[in-house]
């Protein structure tokens, strides 16, 4: 068993601390980019709340970061059996399908997320991405433009579908700056994927949301 990480080690008394604390803890690890800390502080997270969702999500975007796609796989799908209403993990796990080239699994998982989810922005992507899987890149534009009209509230998720939108359209229709954005494929989803992930979800924390 994992032995949680303490102030002692930073010379401090020794606090036992709970997993709201662990979980805020990992999230200022992974905006530092310190993966090693991030995942220690989510272990200690999921030893106190072993059902703990935000936990399981936040630890499939360190792995996806770090390139560990079955795993990331997974982490979202445990995430989202423990709470289904996980929108934003629903579209990452469509998403880590297309990257692991698992294309009915991840039409699954859009297809799902345009039926039960209340995110208008995050449906409108999803569509996109099923045209895109049925090879209808002129249907999937619109979805992807919709979306960036809805999508308000997530920084991150807008300059991520940003870039497949301008992926998708001819150079003449964007501007320069956009042209020269990296090239989005079914097979290899935009760089700044692990932006995404922690974008995603520090805005729901921002907000004010406590994990279970």
């Amino acid at each position: 068993m994992l032995a949680p990480l303490t102030h002692c080690q930073t010379g401090a008394p020794s606090v036992n601390l709970d997993a709201t604390e662990y979980l805020h803890l990992a999230l200022h690890a992974v905006q530092k980019g310190d993966h090693h800390a991030a995942l220690l502080y989510l272990k200690n997270v999921l030893e106190l709340q072993p059902d703990n969702s935000a936990a399981h999500y936040l630890m499939a975007a360190e792995h996806a970061e770090l390139g560990l796609l079955e795993r990331a796989a997974e982490g979202m799908a445990e995430s989202l059996l423990l709470d289904p209403g996980l929108d934003i993990a629903r579209f990452q796990l469509g998403l880590l399908k297309l990257q692991l080239d698992r294309i009915p699994e991840a039409a699954e998982a859009f297809g799902t997320l345009v039926q039960v989810s209340t995110d208008t922005s995050l449906r409108e992507f999803a569509s996109g991405y099923m045209a895109l899987i049925a090879e209808d890149k002129a249907l999937a534009i619109p979805h992807f433009a919709a979306g960036l009209e809805l999508c308000d509230n997530n920084l991150a998720l807008k300059q991520d579908m940003t870039r497949v939108l301008d992926s998708l359209q001819p150079a003449s229709t964007i501007d320069e700056a956009s042209a020269s954005a990296p090239s989005v494929s079914l097979e290899k989803p935009s760089d700044s994927a692990s932006l995404l992930f922690l974008g995603a979800y520090r805005d729901s924390l921002d907000a004010g949301h406590e994990p279970d």
